[in-house]
């Protein structure tokens, strides 16, 4: 987190105005959400395990950086108890003091589901992020999901991509198996991504934005992309409306509904292949409307970095934001 320790006072009462601001803005229920991702993160830096393995949920899914890691509770815990034994947790702590974090409460009246994305301060690997869900169990918030990234930023993305490819072709990485859509709900949600997939590499505007809510959220690549729908529209269109779309083939995807009453929240991610920039994973929701219509609430694209190259590329773009 950012430390106010140094500083001088004015700035110091601005970053509280603007943590506090930012947490008004949220209901009870996020702010608690919030909270045990907070708690989640510090269990994990002072390497206690079992404060850390309080706040994963029983159905958990953990997914790493390289698209060949996925955990479900039990693995994720026996990896991450060596570690934490050796007093050797990880430090990742939400950036601006929690004000790069964005919860939403899903549209139910149980007010125990959440989504977020949150960026994150690495000591190791500099900028991460993560996104997922979370659900309450009385009246712990635990995580269901979790994916964590280190975005590229796009004056790096051309070279390390074409880094990645090469090292793929050379190394191929193969793709942990997912979630099948194994529910109504959840193959509906597939067609929607499918269909998201085809507008873009259309260009068909019209289409594309009509598959989001309202109130979407889209994250690009870089991680000074946090888009508002409207914002995503107002950057793609001009691209759109030259005919210009983007194409991400899905080549595996899972889909999980969310423990709600309503079933009306899926969330997602899925490894995209790309002609101009390999392997991608795409994260996110999407929600269920009262005309009945499935839509995308979040999308956020990143391009996963195996790890034998990890430490170097994520060195390379702290150097570069230095």
């Amino acid at each position: 987190m950012t430390s106010l320790r140094g500083s001088r006072p004015e700035d110091s009462m601005s970053l509280l105005l603007a943590a506090v601001a930012a947490l008004s803005l949220q209901s009870a229920p996020e702010q608690a959400a919030a909270a045990a991702l907070t708690e989640l993160h510090a269990a994990a830096a002072r390497s206690d395990a079992e404060a850390w393995a309080d706040r994963l949920a029983p159905d958990l899914v953990w997914i790493g950086n390289e698209t060949s890691e996925r955990w479900d509770r039990a693995a994720f815990v026996g990896f991450a108890a060596p570690v934490f034994a050796r007093g050797e947790g990880w430090v990742y702590a939400a950036r601006d003091d929690g004000r790069q974090r964005h919860v939403t409460l899903a549209p139910d009246p149980c007010a125990c589901v959440a989504w977020f994305d949150e960026v994150l301060d690495s000591e190791t690997y500099g900028t991460a992020r993560g996104e997922g869900l979370l659900v309450r169990e009385g009246e712990d918030w635990r995580a269901l999901r979790y994916a964590l990234s280190y975005p590229i930023p796009n004056d790096l993305a051309n070279g390390m991509t074409a880094e990645i490819r090469a090292f793929e072709a050379a190394t191929p990485i193969v793709d942990a198996p997912g979630e099948a859509a194994d529910t109504p709900e959840e193959a509906a949600a597939a067609v929607v991504l499918d269909a998201l997939h085809e507008a873009a590499s259309k260009a068909d505007g019209a289409v594309y934005f009509d598959l989001f809510t309202p109130d979407a959220t889209y994250i690009g690549s870089d991680v000074t992309e946090h888009w508002s729908i409207a914002e995503f529209r107002s950057y793609a269109e001009p691209y759109f409306n030259r005919g210009r779309g983007w194409t991400y083939t899905p080549r595996s995807r899972s889909l999980t509904l969310a423990p709600l009453d309503c079933r009306c929240v899926v969330w997602f991610d899925e490894a995209l292949d790309s002609a101009s920039y390999g392997t991608s994973r795409g994260t996110g929701v999407l929600v269920r409307g009262e005309d009945g219509r499935w839509r995308i609430a979040l999308y956020a694209l990143t391009f996963p970095i195996p790890n034998a190259l990890a430490r170097d590329m994520t060195a390379r773009i702290r150097a570069a934001a230095e």
